[in-house]
């Protein structure tokens, strides 16, 4: 991924409508766009749909930009957009009904010592529900807290938590069973 920030020419261009360059600045976006976009979906695309919207709104607010860590604002505005996807979502209130009780951090972290790729990472993401995976996302790799998750949500925080919780049960069961196969490929 690209950690160079655009040159203000290019921003200037691309906010005025040129075409050239907002093509160079979707180049420029493209790789934090996608690498958000495919944490959320499966589906690639789903992924071009939510990169695409979050492209135009980042064209359509380019002007209100200011100075600073430009990739960072592109991935709040991915991160936003997600969020709106799955609001739009008819199954949306249906996801989020869960409202019970749950326990701060604690026995629930686990640690492991296991080295996994980015792919086999993303594939147990992947595997989480819809709603825990937007949940775990937000929380644990966009650094959210669960009041602000709950927030963008419309979920109380005790609802982010449960999804945290159960995104996080369901992650050690997948670590267990990839350090299962790996014994087993070991012995056999």
């Amino acid at each position: 991924m690209m950690s160079q920030e655009p040159q203000t020419e290019l921003l200037q261009a691309a906010t005025s409508g040129e075409r050239r360059a907002q093509l160079a600045l979707y180049q420029l976006c493209y790789p934090v766009l996608i690498s958000t976009a495919r944490r959320y979906y499966h589906n690639s695309d789903e992924q071009m749909t939510v990169v695409n919207n979050a492209f135009v709104k980042v064209i359509q607010y380019l002007g209100q930009y200011e100075t600073g860590r430009f990739l960072s604002w592109v991935k709040r505005i991915i991160s936003n957009e997600i969020i709106d996807e799955y609001r739009r979502n008819k199954r949306y209130h249906e996801l989020y009904k869960f409202d019970a009780p749950v326990e701060e951090r604690g026995s629930t972290d686990f640690q492991t010592d296991a080295i996994f790729t980015e792919e086999q990472l993303q594939h147990m993401l992947l595997c989480l529900s819809e709603s825990a995976r937007l949940v775990f996302n937000l929380f644990a790799i966009e650094g959210y807290s669960h009041k602000e998750i709950a927030n963008m949500l419309g979920v109380t925080e005790e609802t982010s938590k449960w999804h945290t919780k159960m995104a996080r049960k369901k992650l050690r069961e997948l670590i267990e069973k990839s350090h299962e196969a790996a014994r087993q490929r070991s012995v056999g």
